[in-house]
């Protein structure tokens, strides 16, 4: 699914809503502006506002508006992972691959040598690190993205080794 972001700009006053499926998020300059959009959104749609955002997708928000920042943390995501994928006890790693691995489809077994049970398991790890990098900058991202379907024991052991 794709991410859908609209932009309301009334001289000085924005307003930016992002759309992910059935959830969004907001941000304004201006409050009044704000609950004039969503008084007119909610003519047409079902929402709710649940106030300042904490979690989003996955993601741990923290807001500091007294020094205008803000602090995005998937910690949680990953415990997660880690949880779901048995590798809770995992030793953390300066590096998702090790140095000099290159992986090629030749590391991957023929079509129909594959078993099911595996190959499904390397494509759930795939899918969730793919998530994660999609929101944080990582250098997990193309080592996920080249191997999403049949591998064999070195590329599930390099995806096991980001997980690490």
């Amino acid at each position: 699914s794709d991410r859908v972001t609209f932009m309301l700009k009334r001289g000085t006053s924005v307003i930016l809503l992002s759309i992910y499926v059935d959830d969004g998020i907001t941000a304004t300059n201006d409050p009044k502006m704000y609950k004039e959009f969503l008084s007119a959104l909610s003519k047409n749609f079902k929402l709710s506002d649940q106030g300042p955002i904490s979690w989003y997708l996955g993601t741990n928000i923290k807001q500091d508006q007294a020094n205008r920042r803000i602090e995005l943390s998937q910690a949680q995501y990953v415990k997660d992972i880690l949880e779901r994928f048995g590798m809770t006890g995992a030793n953390q790693i300066s590096t998702p691959l090790e140095l000099n691995t290159h992986l090629t489809r030749d590391d991957c077994p023929a079509p129909g040598q594959i078993n099911k049970q595996f190959r499904h398991e390397y494509q759930r790890i795939v899918g969730s690190l793919m998530y994660l990098a999609r929101r944080l900058t990582n250098n997990g991202a193309h080592a996920g993205k080249s191997f999403a379907f049949p591998p064999d024991a070195q590329p599930f052991a390099g995806v096991q080794m980001m997980l690490s």
